[in-house]
């Protein structure tokens, strides 16, 4: 499929659930075609599950994630036709979540390579993954409990990263605590 038949098939599934369009970028013959969609954390596992519908094998690479100071938004990308140089469709489907409550569902059921991204998103931003286990991959013990790195609000790593610098000297002069 092209991206313009991708779009138009989600267009048909999902309608108003979704906000979705291709962008362009690159010049001349090297010019490529990006679908990037918005859909609520709610509906999030089903529109992945509809990538299977498309094709067999959709490619997840990888999510990011970020606070825009207002709610928290989870980038999942994908490539549709993966092993067509010519015809690989990137698709990145955002999931803004409140960050009173940031909860979605996990894809790992569908894709599981996408444990890790998923893990990070949690341990990272706060965000709650229906059916992935809480435990920590990414920082150790000695990060708080209720603090996340990638948080720009109040339960962002401000408090710990502020003085690390003092760390830092302490070090080095031999009389870091233990």
């Amino acid at each position: 499929m092209n991206p313009e038949e991708i779009v138009e098939a989600f267009k048909k599934e999902f309608g108003e659930k979704m906000e979705i369009g291709i962008r362009e970028s690159g010049k001349g013959k090297r010019l490529k075609k990006t679908i990037w969609a918005t859909v609520d954390g709610k509906d999030f596992h089903k529109v992945a599950e509809y990538l299977f519908v498309l094709q067999p094998h959709p490619h997840f690479s990888v999510s990011s994630g970020s606070d825009t100071g207002r709610e928290i938004e989870i980038n999942n990308h994908f490539v549709l036709n993966q092993g067509n140089k010519l015809g690989a469709v990137p698709l990145t489907i955002k999931v803004k979540l409140p960050k009173r409550k940031p909860e979605m569902e996990t894809i790992t059921d569908l894709i599981p390579g996408a444990l890790i991204s998923e893990q990070e998103k949690m341990e990272m931003l706060g965000i709650k993954i229906k059916g992935v286990p809480e435990k920590r991959v990414f920082t150790d013990e000695s990060m708080p409990s209720g603090v996340f790195p990638w948080r720009k609000d109040s339960k962002g790593a401000d408090k710990i990263a502020r003085n690390l610098h003092q760390a830092g000297k302490a070090l080095r002069k031999g009389g870091g605590k233990k």
